[in-house]
């Protein structure tokens, strides 16, 4: 199975499936695994063909207020759950803003199928490989409800589950986007004001409110979308 790398600066070059140091210009390289065709998108490149978001795709989900980036790392809470925080953060080309998107365990998404609005995802962060989730903890700083990333690639539950809210028939990349909690019907959220001291210092909360507002609304931003069947 062939494998692409694609560098920040936007250098290709063929790999072991790792995430490695490119060897054609000693950069961070990120793996994608050519089975559909795909495409990594970054500085204003938009490709033919690729406007419907699919399963499968790795993505950077843009705060559309904010302009920060959902972000998560290998920090957990010092209060609520416990569990390993989510955050926005400036973007500064960092892997750990990547999520791939995936269907529920009851019902797989296809790759390369188009996400239709209405879908229930789930979002896997790709770095620390645990699960976008929610629960009736309180976040820390605005005490909305927190936002964690949870399991890993063989442990999910309902907790994991998104609706996908947008307007026409599938998910467009740059369209405003909101994800409704499915068990407990919160909006994933942020205020954007609410900011983290060391060790994350000058990150924002991410989390999750019941109403419908327009902070509550995502984009698609950089990432590698695999193109619709």
């Amino acid at each position: 199975m062939l494998l692409l790398c694609w560098c920040w600066r936007w250098c290709w070059c063929w790999c072991p499936p790792l995430i490695m140091i490119c060897s054609s210009c000693g950069l961070l390289a990120i793996v994608l695994v050519v089975t559909t065709v795909a495409l990594g998108v970054q500085g204003g490149l938009e490709p033919k063909g690729y406007d419907e978001i699919t399963c499968g795709s790795t993505v950077k989900l843009k705060h559309t207020a904010s302009k920060f980036l959902l972000h998560s790392q290998d920090v957990a809470y010092g209060s609520g759950s416990g569990q390993q925080s989510v955050t926005t953060k400036k973007d500064e080309q960092d892997s750990f803003d990547f999520w791939q998107i995936k269907g529920t365990e009851e019902k797989e998404c296809p790759r390369a199928e188009k996400i239709r609005c209405g879908s229930t995802i789930r979002l896997f962060h790709v770095r620390t490989q645990r699960w976008l989730h929610s629960h009736n903890f309180k976040s820390p700083l605005s005490q909305n409800q927190e936002v964690s990333a949870y399991g890993d690639s063989n442990q999910s539950d309902s907790g994991d589950n998104w609706k996908l809210e947008c307007s026409g028939t599938y998910w467009k990349k740059g369209s405003d986007v909101m994800f409704k909690h499915v068990d407990t019907g919160f909006y994933l959220h942020s205020t954007g004001k609410h900011q983290y001291n060391r060790p994350i210092e000058g990150q924002r909360e991410a989390c999750a409110i019941k109403k419908s507002s327009s902070l509550n609304k995502w984009q698609t931003a950089d990432g590698y979308f695999v193109k619709p069947l």
